[in-house]
């Protein structure tokens, strides 16, 4: 899971008025490498300043491929709507949950038989 937080400068007016776009796009970008795409969450600060965060699940051998892929599928969902600021953008990656280990069986013991 990656979490992609980018602020946008345009306000929340202007926000409320892409997000609907910007959801479709992302939603649009769901399929192999990504699992799951979509808006975690949107934070107001003060009038023109909205924080908002995109939570992307991504299939990848490690950290910088899960990163590269989330952010390409924030790109390609922001399209040409302006007002993010690439520059304050920031991502924090949750690696998956290592598979449940099966504990194996125990052997039994062998008995050496003494003759």
């Amino acid at each position: 899971m990656v979490w992609v937080d980018v602020p946008r400068a345009s306000g929340w007016r202007a926000w409320n008025a892409a997000a609907g776009g910007f959801e479709q796009r992302l939603a649009e970008q769901v399929g192999p490498p990504v699992l799951d795409a979509q808006i975690d969450s949107e934070t107001r600060q003060g009038q023109d300043y909205v924080r908002v965060r995109v939570s992307v699940t991504v299939q990848a051998a490690d950290v910088g491929g899960a990163v590269t892929a989330a952010w390409t599928v924030f790109r390609a969902a922001a399209g040409e709507i302006g007002g993010w600021d690439l520059a304050a953008a920031s991502a924090q990656v949750r690696p998956a949950a290592p598979a449940p280990v099966r504990p194996t069986p125990a052997r039994p013991e062998r008995r050496r038989h003494r003759r």
